[in-house]
C-alpha cells in the first residue's frame, strides 16, 4: 500500500499528491476490513499482528509526511499537518502545533483559519495543555475554542479566564468562565463578582389597606444560523459550540451548578453544511449568578447568604421624616450586609484589604409610590441610583 502511494506521489502534482497521500494513510490506517484484504487468502481472518504492523509503517510515513508539511508555506499543507497530528494521535508534535497559533497572522489570510480550526481541534482532541498567553489571543476569534483548552487548567489560566469573564460577550461564555473560576478559588474572583453585582433595591410606598405590587422580568434567547464549507484541498474541519443546556453527545466542559456543555461538528471539505451549527445564547440573571457563585466559594448555599441580589421593602406613609428615616434605615440594612460579606472573603484569604477597600454595593434604588393622594411628593434621598413613581 505504501509503496503504491509512493509511486502515485512522484506521478501527479505535489498539491494533489499530498491530498492523495493524507486521504489514502489515513483510509488505511483505521479500516480494518481494508487490512484483512490485503492479506494471503489462506491466511486466518484475525490479522492483529498484521494490522500494528500496517497501521506502524502508515504512522511513520505520516510523521514524516506530517514534518515536511508542517514546514510548508501553503496553508492548504499546514492545515493537513495540524489535522492529520490529532488524527493520528501525534502527540510528539504538540509544541509545533502551538506555534501554529501566531495571533498576528488571523487577518492576512481567510485560509489562515482552516489552519487554526485544525490546530485547534487537534490540541483539543490531544488534551494538550497550552499556554494561557499563546491561546487567550484567539478568544476573540475562537472564543468556544480557546474557552475549552483554559477549562483543561482552571487554576493555571485563572488570570486569562478572569480576563474573559470580565469581557462583555456572549452569556455562555461569560459563565463557562465564572464556573472554571469558582471551582479553583481563583484570585481575584471574589473582587470580580463584587464589583460586577448590582443590588435591586425595590421601595414600596403605601398608604393603608392592601396593595399589589409586582416586578416582572425574563430570559431572552438568540439564535442564528449560518451554511459553513470548507474549501476544497483542506483536510475536513472540526467546529466547537458551547451549550448552555446538554444534547446528545455534548460533553461537559466547565462543571457546576450551571454546567457548560460543548459539542463538536465535522464539516468535510466541498460539502455545503445545510443544517449549519446553530448558535444559542440565552441571556440569564447575571446578578443572581453572582449570588450562587459568591456562595460557591464560602462552600455555603444561597439561602445562607446574607447578601441577595433583590431586596423589596413596603413602607406605610406617615409623613415625610418617617418615610426618610425608613427608606435611609433599609439602605444601610443592605450596605451592611455588603461589608460584612467583604470581611468573610478577606478572612478566608479570598479578597486582599486593597480589593475590600476600593468595592462599594452598586445599589439600584427604586422607589414607587402607591400611595392614592402623592401630596406630598416623595421627598428624593441621596444615593438613590434610580427614583420611580407609579
Amino acid at each position: 500500500m505504501a509503496f503504491l502511494l509512493s509511486i502515485a506521489l512522484k506521478s501527479v502534482p505535489r498539491a494533489v499528491a499530498s491530498v492523495t497521500l493524507l486521504i489514502g494513510l489515513s483510509i488505511a490506517a483505521r479500516s480494518l476490513p481494508l487490512a484483512v484484504l490485503i492479506l494471503p487468502s489462506h491466511q486466518e481472518q484475525t490479522p492483529t499482528v498484521e494490522y500494528q504492523q500496517l497501521n506502524a509503517i502508515h504512522k511513520a510515513e505520516v510523521k514524516t509526511r506530517v514534518g515536511q508539511l508542517i514546514q510548508s508555506a501553503s496553508n492548504r499543507d499546514r492545515a493537513w499537518a495540524a489535522y492529520l497530528i490529532g488524527e493520528y494521535g501525534l502527540k510528539e508534535f504538540a509544541p509545533t502545533l502551538i506555534e501554529l497559533l501566531n495571533p498576528n497572522s488571523l487577518d492576512t489570510e481567510w485560509e489562515t483559519e482552516f489552519v487554526y480550526r485544525a490546530a485547534l481541534d487537534s490540541l483539543i482532541k490531544l488534551r494538550i495543555s497550552v499556554p494561557s498567553d499563546k491561546v487567550t489571543p484567539l478568544y476573540k476569534s475562537f472564543p468556544d475554542e480557546t474557552l475549552i483548552i483554559l477549562a483543561r487548567s482552571p487554576a493555571e489560566n485563572s488570570e486569562a479566564l478572569l480576563s474573559i469573564a470580565e469581557q462583555p460577550g456572549r452569556t455562555v461564555c461569560w459563565v463557562a468562565a465564572c464556573n472554571l473560576l469558582a471551582e479553583s478559588k481563583a484570585p481575584g474572583f471574589a473582587a470580580f463578582l463584587l464589583k460586577s453585582l448590582k443590588i435591586k433595591v425595590e421601595i414600596a410606598v403605601y398608604d393603608g389597606g392592601n396593595k399589589g405590587y409586582g416586578s416582572s422580568g425574563g430570559a431572552s434567547a438568540s439564535a442564528g444560523c449560518g451554511v459553513s464549507q470548507v474549501t476544497d484541498g483542506f483536510p475536513p474541519t472540526a467546529r466547537y459550540q458551547l451549550l448552555q443546556e446538554p444534547k446528545r453527545d455534548a460533553v461537559v466542559v466547565a462543571p457546576g451548578a450551571h454546567p457548560v456543555f460543548c459539542e463538536r461538528q465535522v464539516i468535510e471539505p466541498g460539502i455545503a453544511n445545510q443544517r449549519g451549527m446553530s448558535v444559542y445564547d440565552h441571556s440569564v440573571e447575571r446578578d443572581r449568578y453572582c449570588i450562587e457563585y459568591l456562595a460557591a466559594l464560602l462552600d455555603q448555599n444561597v439561602s445562607e447568604m446574607e447578601l441577595r441580589e433583590r431586596y423589596f421593602k413596603l413602607i406605610a406613609w406617615s409623613g415625610i421624616q418617617r418615610y426618610k428615616v425608613d427608606v435611609i434605615s433599609f439602605r444601610e440594612l443592605v450596605k451592611g450586609n455588603f461589608e460584612r460579606l467583604k470581611r468573610r472573603y478577606v478572612e478566608k484569604e479570598l479578597l486582599s484589604e486593597s480589593e475590600a477597600e476600593a468595592l462599594k454595593p452598586n445599589l439600584i434604588i427604586s422607589v414607587y409610590d402607591l400611595r392614592e393622594n402623592k401630596t406630598p411628593p416623595l421627598p428624593e434621598i441621596s444615593e438613590m441610583a434610580k427614583f420611580m413613581t407609579q
